[in-house]
């Protein structure tokens, strides 16, 4: 016995579902506009450190034109430092994740080469605790 299937046609949103499809949409919006507006602190420090010593502490601010820093740890490393960040450019070490890292643009914001045993951390000048997301608590 065949039955009969009406012409039924799904309905994915009905309109009453429009003001919570906007508030939902205009929270995400303003969850990204939140995030990427405070991306420049001005007063901003890089600390290089090799095998957990205080290596540099370079601040941004004062930087005029950018150079390159090569730093001898187990492994060689070459950062960039400029006004807008610091970034791993080159390094002797295998797999290079260093270098993947990217520029960092924030206070709070670190990056390691571990077989050279460098590390950079961005740090506010004033001292004051960043207001970023965090990785984990976001």
């Amino acid at each position: 016995m065949t039955r009969a299937v009406g012409n039924f046609k799904r309905k994915y949103f009905a309109l009453g579902d429009l003001p919570v499809v906007l508030l939902v949409l205009s929270a995400f919006v303003l969850g990204l506009i939140m995030l990427f507006s405070g991306r420049g602190d001005d007063n901003l420090v890089a600390v290089v450190s090799v095998r957990g010593e205080v290596y540099s502490e370079i601040s941004l601010a004062q930087v005029a034109e950018p150079y390159d820093l090569t730093v001898e740890g187990d492994e060689s490393v070459v950062l960039h430092i400029s006004s807008d960040g610091v970034e791993f450019v080159s390094s002797d070490c295998p797999d290079k994740l260093c270098v993947n890292t990217g520029l960092l643009t924030r206070s709070g914001q670190s990056a390691v080469c571990l077989p050279a045993r460098v590390s950079v951390k961005l740090v506010s000048e004033t001292g004051a605790p960043s207001d970023a997301p965090d990785a984990v608590a976001g």
